[in-house]
């Protein structure tokens, strides 16, 4: 008789602390959402009165990679604690390739390999660091993974409104590959038009990572070829952990002029 009252004493408290664990892990996540996902809408850009630096062309390993300029200037939006003034920079007018990603690191990560023109996906920030690193052995240059007022700012530069038509008679769907357009896959980069400033990709096909956040974990902007069109929004970001590979996400690089490169 004792044995079987330890025996649900015990049964009991597993219970419990079951409820508490569930209940902890609960209260953990609005935390870090509050915390970590603040609300970025209403974001406003101020770009210094001049203009984007030409663009240019970065050729690494005998790969083309083509270099957006982008003036200087101010983001600021509710998530943000200040505003961020940022110097020129580059961005890349394509995610990274499963080309370039290849002739770098010897591998091929990508769950879908098509063809060599995708982007590459199923990649961590980790590896994505290590990616990068190389990348500079390789080239002589100083890449980097933008943050996230860089891609903000670069993409409220360009803007393409999802939920609207385009000026020029074009909609959503000429920019961005999504749930509903995608056949549920990644597609070549530059098959869809390219936003104001000629940058492709910035909502839809795969996610990218920033190097934003608070580690261990980081924002992923754009949306997939997996999102609704609703969370393609530029204003919306993903949480991940940086050794978290999901099959839509992958990476854009940004370069700095010389005289602006921030020591690594």
């Amino acid at each position: 008789m004792k044995r079987y009252i330890k025996i649900t004493l015990l049964a009991i408290l597993a219970i419990i602390l079951v409820g508490v664990c569930v209940i902890g892990g609960f209260i953990l996540k609005n935390y870090l959402q509050d915390k970590m996902n603040p609300a970025f809408e209403e974001t406003t850009i101020f770009p210094d009165n001049k203009f984007n630096p030409t663009d240019t062309v970065l050729t690494v390993n005998g790969i083309d990679v083509k270099m957006v300029g982008i003036r200087s200037g101010k983001v600021c939006c509710e998530g943000l604690r200040d505003t961020i003034e940022l110097q020129d920079f580059y961005i890349a007018e394509t995610e990274v390739t499963q080309k370039l990603w290849t002739a770098i690191m010897g591998n091929n990560p990508s769950g879908n390999q098509e063809c060599d023109s995708l982007p590459v996906e199923s990649v961590d920030l980790v590896e994505c660091l290590d990616f990068v690193h190389k990348l500079d052995s390789v080239s002589g240059l100083d890449f980097y993974i933008p943050s996230y007022p860089q891609w903000v700012y670069a993409a409220n530069l360009g803007k393409c409104d999802s939920n609207q038509t385009h000026s020029s008679g074009k909609t959503f769907d000429d920019f961005a590959w999504w749930k509903n357009n995608s056949k549920k896959k990644p597609h070549p980069v530059k098959e869809k038009e390219p936003n104001a400033l000629g940058i492709y990709d910035m909502q839809g096909n795969v996610s990218e990572w920033t190097i934003s956040g608070s580690d261990p974990l980081f924002y992923v902007m754009g949306g997939s070829y997996a999102s609704d069109k609703e969370h393609c929004d530029l204003e919306l970001h993903e949480i991940y952990h940086a050794n978290m590979k999901v099959g839509e996400t992958g990476l854009r690089l940004v370069y700095y002029p010389k005289t602006n490169s921030p020591e690594k």
